[in-house]
């Protein structure tokens, strides 16, 4: 008899045993995060708590974000904040990250963990501001929030855009890619070209900040086009239940009585497979086993894709038992 009782994809795990009381923890304590909530494993995040009830009777503190730097196997400085609480990372006041250096690499004010309407300063690497941006309305009759650029700057030190309005060209820091184009009204307008190198990587046409269309090229010189530049993997349909399904049809354990979650990990294949299974939080033996052979055994996933090219991808899921 099954105990599969429901099945839900997540993007993070929950430790609802994970104290947040300041009078556990004290200045110095170092804490692991994975997608920016507590856990008990050494992860590639790590925190360390600096002042504790920052702000008088209340459940505050400031600390230090840390990631692991593969290239050097150390944990480097990411950025500094203060969060409510610590079971989940949430950010309130001011909030500054860091490029690998030590440099200054963004700063400004948020709120319960997202970024607030005011202006947003961006740095270059070698220490030269880059931008000011800001968050508004899309519109007045809708609460979805659109990133303006208002201002921006070459790493010279040059102004190329102004109230908004102008042509930008920069190396980008997180994929090395050298992209120009232009802002009007902080929104990116007209074409946006990438090249590696001197290679073209993609080219894309905007109109008021909203993607148009895109073409991009591999290696070899194959064109992809496309209208979004990411979709997530899915498995058979978008939203359609269907790794619930799956599951729920192959689950097989002869194992009665177990009450509680396994959260798992895994990598989608750009050719629709999965790998690289890991049981993050698990049950029995008996349970974690029939968990990962049948999400290794499944085949048919459509990769993720990001401008229309097929990319390995991490997903997660989390199945609840009820004895």
């Amino acid at each position: 008899m099954k105990k599969l009782v429901s099945i839900a994809i997540l993007l993070v795990v929950a430790f609802s045993t994970f104290s947040q009381t300041n009078s556990f923890y004290k200045p110095g304590d170092t804490l692991y995060y994975l997608n920016n909530r507590a856990t008990y494993l050494k992860t590639n995040t790590l925190v360390i708590i600096k002042e504790a009830n920052v702000a008088k009777n209340t459940n505050t503190f400031r600390v230090e974000k840390h990631l692991l730097d593969t290239d050097s196997n150390t944990y480097v400085l990411d950025s500094k904040f203060i969060t409510n609480g610590l079971q989940q990372l949430r950010s309130n006041g001011v909030y500054k990250s860091y490029h690998k250096n030590g440099n200054i690499a963004s700063e400004g004010e948020t709120i319960n963990g997202k970024k607030s309407e005011g202006i947003w300063t961006y740095y270059y690497e070698n220490g030269k501001k880059k931008s000011e941006e800001k968050l508004s309305n899309d519109s007045f009759f809708r609460d979805q929030k659109i990133n303006l650029v208002m201002s921006f700057w070459d790493d010279k030190g040059n102004q190329t855009v102004k109230n908004g309005n102008g042509f930008a060209q920069f190396l980008s820091e997180k994929d090395g890619l050298f992209r120009k184009g232009s802002f009007k009204g902080g929104l990116k307008n007209g074409t946006w070209t990438a090249f590696k190198n001197k290679t073209k990587v993609f080219e894309e046409t905007y109109k008021k900040g909203k993607l148009v269309k895109g073409t991009s090229w591999n290696d070899k010189g194959e064109s992809f086009d496309y209208k979004e530049v990411y979709v997530e993997a899915y498995y058979k349909k978008q939203n359609s239940g269907s790794v619930e399904k799956y599951v729920d049809k192959n689950f097989n354990s002869n194992t009665a009585g177990v009450i509680g979650n396994i959260y798992a990990t895994f990598t989608v294949t750009k050719e629709g497979n999965v790998t690289n299974v890991e049981v993050i939080r698990g049950l029995t033996q008996d349970y974690n086993s029939e968990v990962t052979k049948v999400l290794s055994e499944m085949t048919g996933w459509t990769p993720a894709k990001k401008r229309g090219q097929s990319l390995e991808s991490s997903s997660s899921l989390n199945l609840n038992f009820k004895g």
